[in-house]
């Protein structure tokens, strides 16, 4: 009798075990919340009569805007290759710099700066109405005065700083104000360098305001074109005419030749600091994370602690909100980019990153998790199974 109890005993042990198991699988079932694919949703809404937009619309939608800013910096830059602001028929004004040098007058080997009243002052040559003149005049105006006092003199002349033509730099950079533009230095990258380069704050994004398409220059102003410029919080600046690129386009950082693009007064080049970045299903830490000049779907998903067993890694998720009514989505298929059939996609402020959920993957993830769990409940003598 003793040994029938003692099985009976064991029988209800085992039971016990069985049904504390499925309570652990069923549980970790509950607490995880699965997330669903979009080919899932798509199929459910379907079924439901509702049709969404493919993966090819949603895929183009979320690159037109990118592809409108591609094309509007490509026509700016051709424009400006064509009809340049600053070239050989430039109109000296005030604060322009003027940079001399005489062969063998070392008096005359200087920078000088055009008054406000338009005017030039220059050692032997004099005072000069330099307001209005060409490079080409001024020269020859001043060789004329030298010639009572040297010989067929020998010099050259330039306008090394055009100091009424003024390109604000704002944001993270180390000294946000407006600068004015140098001979042979009048590209956005060149501007960054005179606001100081990038502080650690920025993100990975760059805003360039055309002077032609808003700028600051509408406003004549010097003191309220400043303020302006600086606070970026004025209606005279049109920020929805900004052309938005990447910064390591700019910079040549990602392996590419950057970008040169040209720069005239009035222009204005915004440098956002960078945001966060949303991380959310099946990965070991969701939450939001602020990746700077490095964001990208692999460091957004390494910031994250890595995705989990359970992942569908062939539907990984970007949203985007790109101004319409609906964010778009890029699904991205991470065995591509991991063998290196695809590059890492970049991302920006705002984007939310959503690895889904692969039903069978996830089912074997959650029962190994549930019986590791109750392995581990067995081995730490919550319970005890016979005498």
């Amino acid at each position: 009798m003793r040994f029938l109890a003692l099985f009976r005993l064991k029988q209800v042990g085992k039971s016990a075990l069985f049904a504390l198991g499925l309570l652990f699988i069923f549980s970790g079932c509950v607490h995880r919340v699965k997330t669903p694919p979009y080919s899932e949703v798509m199929k459910e809404a379907r079924s439901r009569g509702v049709e969404l937009p493919s993966l090819a619309e949603e895929r183009a939608a979320f690159f037109a805007g990118y592809d409108v800013h591609k094309e509007r910096l490509i026509v700016l830059i051709n424009e400006r290759a064509r009809e340049s602001e600053i070239q050989r028929e430039y109109r000296l004004g005030p604060a322009d710099e003027i940079t001399i040098s005489v062969f063998d007058v070392p008096e005359l080997n200087l920078t000088v700066q055009v008054r406000e009243d338009g005017t030039l002052s220059l050692p032997l040559v004099g005072l000069i109405q330099a307001e209005g003149m060409t490079e080409v005049a001024l020269l020859n105006e001043v060789r004329k005065r030298l010639s009572g006092y040297v010989i067929s003199p020998q010099l050259s002349l330039y306008v090394s700083t055009y100091g009424g033509h003024r390109v604000a730099v704002v944001g993270a950079v180390r000294q946000p104000g407006r600068y004015p533009l140098k001979k042979g230095a009048n590209t956005v990258l060149e501007l960054i360098g005179e606001a100081g380069g990038l502080t650690d704050k920025s993100g990975n994004t760059l805003s360039f305001v055309p002077a032609e398409a808003g700028g600051f220059s509408n406003v004549n102003d010097i003191e309220t074109r400043t303020r302006l410029a600086l606070s970026m919080d004025a209606p005279a600046i049109d920020k929805s005419s900004a052309i938005e690129l990447y910064l390591d386009q700019v910079l040549g950082t990602a392996g590419n030749v950057p970008v040169e693009i040209p720069v005239r007064g009035g222009d204005m080049i915004i440098i956002p600091e960078s945001g966060k970045v949303m991380v959310d299903g099946e990965v070991a830490k969701v939450g939001a994370y602020e990746l700077g000049r490095n964001a990208s779907l692999l460091g957004a998903l390494a910031a994250a602690g890595g995705i989990s067993y359970g992942a569908k890694i062939d539907e990984i998720e970007i949203i985007r909100h790109t101004g319409g009514e609906r964010p778009h989505r890029l699904v991205v298929d991470l065995s591509r980019i991991y063998t290196g059939e695809e590059r890492d996609y970049r991302l920006r402020s705002g984007d939310i990153v959503k690895v889904p959920s692969d039903s069978g993957r996830r089912m074997t993830q959650d029962t190994f998790e549930s019986i590791s769990r109750l392995i581990n409940v067995g081995v730490g003598g919550t319970f005890r199974l016979g005498p």
